[in-house]
């Protein structure tokens, strides 16, 4: 009793930390933590910073400079002696100017026009819409990962609930098995086949056990949480699958699905390409004005009143003009227009696949549902049947080998249901992620 009260307050400790999560709940906290949503939306960060320097890089450029010399071993230049009066055919060596010298200036450049920044400023407004669209992709990925990952670990729970009930209920049957073959009423052979029966679910039920910890450790992973943080998950299959039951499918709209607009930006980026190569053919014209002051000595006395400083000052304009490349350019244009063309070809598939998609899941999520139905059925059944031979078992009219068949054909039936329940809540998700895409962006 002393040892039990720990354990207890310990459980009661446990349960009140765990995080209890229905899979709405789940989906929320996956757009909230996951990794690789939050890398996606500094993406856009990224891409919105990347619009900034674009734009910056046309406007005024101001950058100031400043020089020290010191010449402490000046070059020597030989010039004709009879410049200072020697004789014709001499050379005298001379140096020129101060050892010192302090230059300071500021220089300011302005473009006035260049056709590759105008395509700049719109391919960096494509860069960001395509940073946003790959965040919603990703969301889109995020929501189907935490419902598939939500559902197989319900899944698995609900394996280890099958496996249990069957695992007690051919223990009891092995248990009355042997009493009876100790009487001399069955044959030893009997026995062995629920002994058979009893090896195999314990078998299952320790590997399913291991796979409930998976199941849920990839959950945890999914939705952001520490793998060692305790989680409940309060939906059950059979809640979501009537949910799903009750939720009508709404219409497609092809020009909201996230992969025809991203096939859409991709035609449109071409076509800036395509923009680009063209622009390169007109000329660009910069402009600068720069000045400073210099100062020269001997000695390092520029932070002296009586040091003399001279200013210079001067503006200019360049003009490029492109003249001819060697048939470069036009090489150059004739791939941006065939990669076009290809682009829009693309979109136009991508248009066609996901018409092609909605058929397919319409149907798949239309077997789901029917799948659903027959496999309920087909465990109901297959319980009444294991629940009379049983029975017969009990009373001598059939083998153990026999019974151990139609027990299969339970656990076979029990896992059908459990699986077509998983499976029509992922095809439903994903059905609705085609129909009702994610719009909002960061």
């Amino acid at each position: 009793m002393n040892n039990t009260l720990p354990l207890i307050a310990l459980f009661f400790v446990f349960t009140l930390n765990a995080q209890e999560l229905d899979l709405n709940s789940a989906i929320q906290l996956a757009k909230t933590n996951n990794r690789s949503l939050q890398n996606a939306s500094s993406d856009i960060k990224i891409a919105q910073q990347k619009r900034l320097e674009t734009i910056a890089s046309g406007l005024p450029q101001i950058s100031l400079s400043a020089n020290y010399n010191n010449a402490f071993d000046q070059p020597v230049s030989l010039v004709p002696g009879q410049y200072f009066g020697g004789v014709a055919g001499e050379y005298s060596a001379v140096t020129f100017g101060a050892s010192q010298s302090v230059s300071a200036g500021l220089k300011l450049n302005q473009m006035i026009f260049d056709g590759t920044y105008l395509v700049g400023l719109q391919a960096s407004e494509i860069y960001l819409r395509i940073s946003q669209q790959a965040y919603i992709k990703t969301e889109q990925a995020v929501e189907q990962a935490t419902v598939e990952a939500y559902v197989n670990t319900l899944l698995a729970k609900a394996q280890l609930v099958y496996l249990n009930q069957n695992l007690t209920l051919a223990k009891n049957n092995l248990k009355e098995a042997r009493q009876v073959f100790k009487n001399g009423f069955i044959e030893e052979e009997n026995v062995q086949q629920l002994q058979l029966t009893v090896a195999a679910l314990e078998s299952a039920l320790h590997y399913a056990t291991q796979m409930h910890t998976v199941a849920k450790n990839v959950l945890r992973y999914v939705i952001g949480m520490d793998l060692d943080e305790p989680l409940i998950l309060s939906s059950s299959l059979e809640g979501l699958v009537l949910e799903m039951q009750n939720t009508d499918d709404s219409s497609l709209s092809v020009s909201e699905n996230i992969d025809y607009q991203m096939a859409q930006n991709d035609v449109r980026s071409k076509e800036l390409l395509l923009k680009l190569e063209r622009f390169k053919a007109l000329p660009t014209i910069k402009a600068f004005l720069s000045g400073g002051y210099d100062g020269f000595g001997d000695d390092f006395d520029f932070t002296q009143p009586s040091q003399d400083w001279y200013g210079r000052a001067v503006m200019g304009v360049n003009l490029n003009v492109p003249v001819f490349s060697s048939f470069q350019s036009k090489a150059k244009r004739q791939q941006a227009k065939l990669a076009l063309n290809q682009s829009k070809n693309q979109a136009l598939n991508v248009t066609q696949e996901i018409l092609l998609e909605e058929s397919r899941m319409r149907s798949e999520v239309q077997f789901q549902l029917e799948n659903v139905q027959t496999t309920a059925q087909s465990l109901r059944l297959a319980e009444d049947i294991a629940q009379k031979n049983e029975i017969k078992f009990k009373e001598g009219l059939i083998s153990g080998f026999t019974l151990r068949q139609i027990q299969t054909q339970l656990y076979d039936a029990q896992d059908s249901y459990l699986k077509a329940m998983q499976q029509l809540v992922v095809s439903k998700t994903k059905l609705s992620l085609l129909l009702n895409p994610i719009t909002q962006t960061k």
